[in-house]
This record gives C-alpha cells, sequence and structure tokens, in this order.
C-alpha cells in the first residue's frame, strides 16, 4: 500500500522546513516572476522559447498563483516568528500572498459567501439542535412549527441579514483591496520586489536581517 510520508509531519516540522534562506530566497525569485508575468511575457514575447515560456506561465499564473500565495503567507509567517529583524523580507512574502490569493478571491462577492455560508450553517444547526424535541409532549408543538421549511427560511434570512451586516462591509473592504492589489500594475511593482529581495536573501542575506544559521521554530 502506497504510504505518504509527508502526511505524517506535524505544522511544526513543516513550518521548520522552510527556516532556511536557500528556500525563502528561490520562493520569492518565484514568486516575482508569477506576480510580474505579464511584464515578463511581453518583454520577451520576440524571443521564441523564452516568450512561450512567460506566455504559458501568464496564462497559469491566476491559478498557479493562488497557492504559491498561500505558500507565501505561511512562509511569511515563519520569516517573522523565527527572523524578527527580518521584516522586509516577511512583509514581501505576506503582501505577495496577498496579492496572488486574491486575484482569484477577489472575483466572489466575498461578504455574501461569508453571510451565506453562516446562515446556512445557523440554519441546520437549529434544526439539529430542535429536532428530536419534536416529540416532546411540552414543547412538541412549537418545535414542529420552528423546523417547518418556512420558518427556517425566515430564520436563515435573518442570519444572513445580521451576518451580511456585521461582516459584510469588513470583507468587501478587503476584497477591495484584493482588486488594488491584484491589478497588474501593482502586481508587477511587487514581483519586481519580489525577486529583488529574493536574490538579497541568496546573496546577502544579513543585508535584510536574516541571522544565519537559520534556528526552525520550536516543535510543539
Amino acid at each position: 500500500m502506497l504510504q505518504l510520508g509527508i502526511l505524517d509531519y506535524d505544522l511544526g516540522q513543516i513550518m521548520g522546513y522552510f527556516a532556511n534562506e536557500w528556500v525563502v530566497g528561490w520562493l520569492l525569485i518565484i514568486t516575482g516572476i508569477i506576480a510580474a508575468a505579464w511584464l515578463f511575457e511581453n518583454i520577451t514575447d520576440p524571443i521564441p522559447i523564452l516568450g512561450s515560456i512567460f506566455d504559458i506561465i501568464k496564462i497559469l499564473s491566476t491559478y498557479l498563483g493562488f497557492f504559491v500565495g498561500a505558500l507565501n503567507i505561511l512562509v511569511g509567517y515563519v520569516v517573522w516568528v523565527t527572523q524578527p529583524n527580518a521584516v522586509i523580507v516577511a512583509g514581501v512574502l505576506i503582501l505577495a500572498g496577498f496579492s496572488l490569493t486574491m486575484r482569484i478571491l477577489s472575483k466572489f462577492p466575498l461578504g455574501f459567501v461569508f453571510a451565506l455560508a453562516v446562515a446556512v450553517f445557523v440554519t441546520f444547526t437549529i434544526y439539529g439542535v430542535l429536532a428530536p424535541y419534536v416529540a416532546d409532549p411540552f414543547v412538541g408543538g412549537y418545535v414542529t412549527q420552528i423546523i417547518s421549511l418556512k420558518w427556517m427560511a425566515v430564520i436563515g434570512v435573518v442570519v444572513f441579514a445580521i451576518a451580511y451586516s456585521l461582516g459584510g462591509f469588513l470583507l468587501s473592504l478587503v476584497s477591495l483591496l484584493g482588486k488594488v492589489f491584484s491589478s497588474t500594475p501593482i502586481s508587477i511593482l511587487i514581483g519586481l520586489a519580489c525577486i529583488g529581495v529574493g536574490i538579497v536573501v541568496l546573496v546577502m542575506p544579513d543585508l535584510v536581517g536574516i541571522v544565519l544559521p537559520w534556528i526552525p521554530p520550536p516543535l510543539p
């Protein structure tokens, strides 16, 4: 039977793998290429093979960038925890991660999705809690009315309205910021910054506050 050893690792061990200047440096460079793919695709367009490569990277950048962006946020946290002086590196990683992940997330109405998820969860939870009391001689009649489709729909709408009012504005603001940071001009600037910082991390890590040897985060 095929065994996937990586599934046996805990979060601390996974984070420890990224506590390395070579991993961080190359991740920043790869992130920069993905983030600034539009620029590189236009620059290398006259070059047959290189232009084709960046054409593919540009096409895949939105979806591939989402996963790379999520990884950037994780690694940015690792840098923040293990290298307190490398604020620039951690900041660039997290900013690039936010920019790349929001390329997809900003296409969705986050406030609506959040409120709908809360409404569905609360409605089904209420139904699950009350359903066993249908046969109760004292409250069974009231419970039957409450868990009817009509009143479940009313409860769902009320919860949706409350959740949308409380969380919708904040999520809409995050979505707006995401659209700004994932726009082509900002993505190019972030990408170039990632490449620059990545090269510095590889060549002169002490210049950006990385102290070697890099001590990984303590295991739980």
